[in-house]
């Protein structure tokens, strides 16, 4: 069994000295024996005591924000370390999976303040996840005894933390964020913006701060970002923007008409948070605070309840029952099928002649540009079983992993059906397993 990293043992250390942090993992520790590890019992412990989290979290975020730490690990790092762009699941997924193989810990380079990507959006529940919470490892929809949010590797896993059926973002983000301390090295507010060769290896550039040289470059920046569509901040907010606000005081104060334009899964997590069905918001009381009138523009959405209850996936099945009138002859939720773009006012947003208090805009994301790395100059990269499983770039040592890697579809992902729902192309669980695999049989940078 692995060594906690020298984060996690600062964490369990501060965690011990503050009795209301440490109530959690006192408790769990009488069924040490049922676990692994002790420092996994202590970490499932912190996990599911609220106190014990939120005191985890801030730990965490003041360690890596630490800027004579970060210039210390920048400094003393070889020329030949691999360097992962992103902090998402992608990058904590490589990184357990590479040092359980016996590799050196790669250097983690995140352009925010708060590490952890999507799912650590916010630090508070505001969106839940898309698969059902179960126990077990990688695996595909139908596979028994599957968990489809595992993180290969991880320390703990999102099924230790909740008995729930959907977690919440905030359950994965913690499993992510702990994965990473126990395996990378973390530098935050650092942001890529080119990659060049150097020698057998790479130059990274990072504004404001120095160059990096690297013997491998993963790039694991995820989805990308949102799409602004006409967000102003104020008005008209990305689903980005949207959960931070969900993630305040009263976030749904003033708001009586609101729209969401968009038809995929944030679009729908957005949309359960107007109706009251995400995580509770902090602070929020459903007779003060509960949006009247939800305009859904989306094209390819059922616009019944009967329709919805027959194509939509079971977890957003609770949103069709708002698409018929209530008890009260009132209908709350109506997706109006077209294709719109709404203009930013300064006291409200205006989409085809009507006023709404607030505007959330889910219509995709793109990618921000990296010099060096962009799609075009990759090629797709093959496994030992002749799967696609990340895309190399044609001249440089840079590997692309996860949703923006655009990788294929198999001839078994066809034939099991995976592929006939299009979200499953960035799916974790589809994911995962193919980062998983070049971490484990990539060989070591080649020295400069």
């Amino acid at each position: 069994m692995i060594e906690p990293s020298t984060q996690i043992q600062a964490l369990l250390a501060a965690v011990s000295l503050r009795p209301a942090a440490a109530e959690g993992m006192r408790a769990i520790m009488q069924r040490q024996s049922e676990f692994p590890s002790q420092t996994q019992a202590q970490l499932t412990g912190i996990a599911l005591d609220p106190y014990g989290r939120e005191f985890a979290d801030q730990f965490l975020d003041t360690y890596w924000s630490d800027e004579q730490r970060q210039r210390d690990i920048v400094s003393a790092g070889s020329t030949d370390r691999e360097v992962i762009i992103g902090s998402g699941f992608h990058a904590a997924t490589y990184a357990a999976v590479r040092v359980l193989a016996g590799y050196p810990k790669p250097l983690v380079l995140e352009r925010h303040q708060r590490v952890g990507g999507t799912f650590a959006l916010t630090a508070r529940p505001t969106f839940w996840l898309n698969s059902r919470n179960r126990a077990g490892g990688a695996g595909t929809a139908g596979d028994q005894g599957a968990s489809l949010n595992y993180l290969p590797g991880a320390p703990i896993q999102a099924a230790d933390l909740s008995m729930i059926e959907y977690q919440p973002n905030t359950d994965m983000a913690f499993v992510i964020r702990l994965a990473l301390a126990q395996f990378t090295d973390v530098v935050t507010n650092a942001n890529v913006s080119s990659v060049s060769a150097a020698g057998t290896g790479a130059k990274i550039e990072i504004e404001g701060k120095a160059p990096l040289m690297a013997g491998r470059v993963i790039d694991a920046r995820g989805v990308g970002d949102p799409i602004p569509d006409g967000a102003n901040g104020t008005t008209v907010l990305t689903f980005g923007q949207f959960m931070q606000r969900m993630a305040g005081m009263w976030p749904l104060r003033g708001l009586r008409r609101v729209a969401v334009i968009g038809g995929g899964d944030s679009a729908k997590c957005a949309v359960e948070s107007c109706l009251g069905l995400a995580p509770q918001p902090f602070m929020a009381a459903a007779a003060l605070d509960q949006v009247d009138r939800i305009d859904w523009y989306a094209e390819d959405l059922p616009t019944t309840c009967e329709q919805w209850q027959t194509d939509i996936r079971g977890r957003y099945q609770a949103t069709g029952r708002y698409l018929r009138p209530d008890r009260r002859g009132v209908q709350r939720l109506t997706v109006l099928s077209r294709r719109v773009r709404p203009i930013a006012l300064p006291d409200a947003g205006l989409i085809d002649g009507r006023t709404y208090d607030l505007v959330i805009v889910c219509t995709g994301n793109r990618e921000t540009p990296i010099g060096g790395l962009d799609l075009a100059s990759f090629d797709q990269y093959r496994a030992a079983d002749g799967n696609v499983v990340a895309r190399k770039h044609y001249t440089l040592p840079a590997f692309r992993v996860g949703p923006h890697a655009r990788i294929p579809f198999t001839a078994t992902e066809r034939a099991d059906g995976v592929a006939d729902i299009a979200p499953n192309a960035v799916s974790m669980f589809r994911t995962a397993p193919k980062t998983a695999a070049l971490a484990a049989t990539l060989s070591a940078p080649i020295r400069s």
